[in-house]
């Protein structure tokens, strides 16, 4: 008897042992922030880091739904590690163009209070978007930023100071939310360009 019941005892505890806290994922979050800011040159560990947010989405969810393993401020806290490594995943897919992603700027702004990577305004109110820098290390990123209610198609061009290197494009803006232009991944050295005839056509 007391044999099987030390056995139940040692089952119990296994399971109470595998459950994972808040804490764990915390710091799952933090490691993939962590090793985007050191492997931002690298597209593909970028790419990785992307689906690493994406399978750390899912074990949170599958947290939240063994919810009889929880409290509820437990499950609260859950819920906001699940939105944030949401907002993660689009981060690193946008600024580290690694995924054709638009993340909001509450989106933006959530996932950057953990990366904390420097931007600032390259153009404010100078055009129907504006455009911002976000700088980590040696890398940098041009995004679009939709400061507004409306839906676009913005088309722009750019160049760099020398003009021996220009570009343009086209792309689609929802409301409220931020797109990558260009960065400096393939060109290291090419920190600075200027964006110029950005135009809107609501949608």
């Amino acid at each position: 008897m007391k044999t099987i019941i030390l056995s139940v005892f040692v089952i119990i505890s296994s399971l109470t042992n595998l459950k994972e806290t808040s804490s764990d994922f915390d710091f799952k979050l933090s490691d993939i922030a962590r090793n985007f800011r050191n492997e931002i040159m690298n597209k593909d560990k970028c790419e990785n880091l992307k689906r690493a947010c994406d399978d750390l989405v899912d074990e949170i969810e599958g947290a939240i739904e063994m919810d009889d393993n929880y409290s509820h401020d437990e499950i609260l806290e859950l819920k906001k590690l699940k939105k944030e490594a949401e907002a993660l995943e689009q981060f690193i897919a946008s600024v580290g163009d690694c995924g054709n992603y638009i993340p909001s700027i509450d989106q933006f702004n959530l996932a950057n209070q953990r990366i904390k990577a420097n931007f600032s305004y390259v153009s404010r109110n100078e055009y129907c978007v504006d455009i911002i820098l976000v700088e980590i290390g040696d890398y940098v990123a041009y995004l679009a930023k939709n400061n507004s209610s409306k839906n676009y198609t913005v088309s722009y061009k750019w160049e760099v100071p020398s003009r021996m290197n220009t570009g343009n494009g086209t792309m689609g803006l929802s409301e409220y939310s931020l797109r990558h232009i260009y960065n400096n991944r393939d060109e290291t050295t090419q920190k600075s360009i200027s964006i110029f005839e950005v135009k809107c056509k609501e949608f």
